[in-house]
């Protein structure tokens, strides 16, 4: 009978915990810091590293302005971790990171895209794209494949309301690469 109710407190209290309001505020953090800290505001704990064993490069990569505001738990998690194609368990009062199983979000293929800007770098404006669509970009591999087509600056681009595939093209095909979707997350080769 003590194991019962031990379960249900300890089931009764995850479900509270993961109801807790979030407020989270930063120019720039880490996936884990980000995801530690909401952890401690939920009163969980956080499990760095089997995260980390499981879930590297991702759980490392820079966020940047970072407002979230009273949000519940669980939403606040799924804003931090969906775009880098990870998600996360409550195990024994803990959250643990995991690789998401990808599934391309609904209709990808199909949405337009609508950008312009005077100067960036392929790499910036790939981010920026892969946002539209709900995707994350894989900075480190990204880079270690195709430096310095990827640091190239374009000049000028404005697309208007092209499907992703066209605009992908658009800014990559001048400067010889290609990409391709992996774990939710856009990644640059050479052409």
């Amino acid at each position: 009978m003590r194991r019962i109710l031990a379960f249900f407190a300890i089931a009764c209290c995850a479900a509270a915990q993961q109801d807790a309001k979030i407020t989270y505020v930063s120019t720039q953090a880490s996936v884990q810091d980000i995801v530690k800290t909401m952890a401690q505001q939920a009163g969980l704990g956080y499990q760095w590293q089997k995260s980390f064993d499981q879930t590297d490069p991702q759980c490392r990569q820079w966020v940047r302005d970072v407002r979230i505001e009273a949000v519940p738990f669980e939403t606040a998690m799924r804003q931090i971790l969906d775009p880098v194609g990870l998600r996360y368990e409550v195990e024994n009062g803990n959250v643990v990171l995991y690789r998401a199983p990808y599934a391309p979000p609904a209709g990808l293929w199909d949405r337009r895209i609508s950008y312009s800007t005077g100067k960036k770098s392929v790499q910036y404006i790939v981010i920026d794209l892969a946002k539209q669509v709900g995707l994350g970009y894989d900075w480190n591999k990204s880079f270690a494949q195709t430096d310095p087509d990827c640091t190239r600056f374009v000049f000028g681009l404005s697309i208007d309301n092209q499907p992703f595939e066209k605009a992908m093209a658009r800014v990559l095909k001048p400067v010889n690469l290609r990409y391709q979707v992996e774990n939710g997350q856009v990644v640059l080769y050479p052409r």
